[in-house]
């Protein structure tokens, strides 16, 4: 009897235990809430555009080589490579010892060319006021004989006269020889000056030679010159690179080019010197293609006032083919096929409603909604693939 209790205390027992634990579970089942994680964001208007992508290289707008006019040997560096220096600035000096020493000589010819010049004009001056003695002499001579053609002479006054006229005409032929000789060495002295003059200004051409000086602002680059050796006028000393204004160049297809316009703005992006999108400005475009490539040239200026962007960097342009402005654009990937029609799912009242939309102009991350929905209507853009029309939602990222 005893043990027949036993048995039905123990039955007793557990199905007390059992019918606890199905009003637990029951409990929890009805508290539980069924819903489906989803990340959304309000659809808005914004600017949209097809774009197209072309590599190219960042070029220098301005590179000029320095040339030393005559080869020497470098007295004085002034420079550094990375240097910025500006137009006309001294670069480095070459040795002037003997160019100065053939500026003086030719100095001393100028000087020596200028007193034969003054001796001459003095023997001009001498040899004509002698002529014009000669020449007053012979005037008086033909005066007189005039007055004595009136009279009756004796046979030899006669032969007398004619003696002293023809005495007075040779001194006045021979000043005018000499006149004549003295003014011809007085061009000739002059002459003599003008290559004297000219000398010395090539040999003052000759020192500044050997100043070389900078073509045009920038930074100095490939500087190959050193103090005490020999510059050549053969080889560029260095190059100086205008970094105020570089330039993308790139090369596109026939089928771009005439989508292209001089002072067209494009974006452009060059990843090892920013990482913010550059606005640059189109600034040539070849009319025919390159023969090897066929394909045409375009060459973009881009800012480069902090001088990061540096000749040879790899740079990328981008071009908006179709643009449109003010227009319903959503995240591409919440646009969803569904039996060959496009949907998007939208959150209302926590739950989400499918729709049929009329899709337009696609970029790479966005798409334009031309017709199935409105302005701030919130867009399942993750977790769209695991939901359907009415499913319960419950938004854990986004707005």
């Amino acid at each position: 009897m005893r043990r027949n209790i036993l048995i039905l205390a123990g039955l007793l027992l557990l199905s007390i235990s059992f019918t606890g634990c199905t009003n637990v579970e029951g409990d929890s089942s009805a508290i539980e809430e069924d819903y489906v994680p989803v990340e959304v964001r309000s659809i808005k208007k914004d600017k949209i555009a097809n774009s197209a992508d072309f590599n190219g290289r960042i070029l220098a707008n301005k590179e000029a080589p320095v040339l030393s006019l005559t080869p020497g040997m470098v007295n004085k560096v002034n420079v550094e490579n990375g240097d910025f220096v500006e137009k006309d600035s001294v670069l480095f000096v070459l040795d002037q010892t003997e160019i100065r020493k053939a500026i003086d000589q030719a100095k001393s010819g100028v000087e020596a060319a200028e007193k034969a010049v003054a001796q001459a004009k003095d023997a001009v001056n001498e040899a004509r006021e002698n002529y014009e003695s000669s020449k007053k002499e012979q005037d008086n001579t033909e005066k007189n004989e005039e007055d004595h053609e009136e009279l009756t002479l004796e046979s030899l006054r006669e032969q007398f006269q004619f003696i002293e006229d023809s005495a007075s005409v040779l001194n006045s032929e021979l000043a005018k020889f000499q006149l004549q000789q003295a003014e011809m060495a007085h061009q000739q002295a002059k002459g003599y000056l003008d290559q004297a003059k000219a000398g010395y200004e090539q040999a003052k051409a000759g020192l500044d030679a050997t100043v070389v000086k900078a073509p045009i602002s920038g930074l100095v680059t490939n500087l190959s010159v050193m103090e005490n050796q020999l510059a050549t006028n053969t080889q560029p000393a260095a190059i100086i690179v205008d970094m105020a204004s570089v330039f993308l160049q790139v090369q596109v297809t026939e089928g771009m080019i005439n989508q292209l316009t001089r002072g067209q703005e494009v974006s452009v992006t060059i990843p090892s010197a920013k990482e913010e999108v550059i606005v640059g400005n189109i600034d040539d475009i070849s009319y025919t293609p390159d023969m090897r490539t066929q394909l045409y040239s375009v060459k973009v200026n881009i800012s480069n006032e902090e001088n990061k962007i540096k000749p040879g960097m790899s740079g990328r342009l981008t071009l908006d083919l179709d643009r449109k402005e003010d227009v319903l654009v959503i995240n591409r990937g919440a646009v969803l096929d569904k039996d060959g029609e496009e949907i998007v799912y939208i959150v209302e009242d926590n739950k989400a409603v499918e729709r049929n939309v009329k899709l337009g102009l696609e970029s790479d991350h966005y798409i334009e909604v031309i017709d199935g929905l409105n302005k701030n209507d919130k867009v399942i853009i993750k977790g769209q693939h695991y939901v359907g029309d009415g499913e319960v939602v419950k938004v854990v990222r986004g707005e």
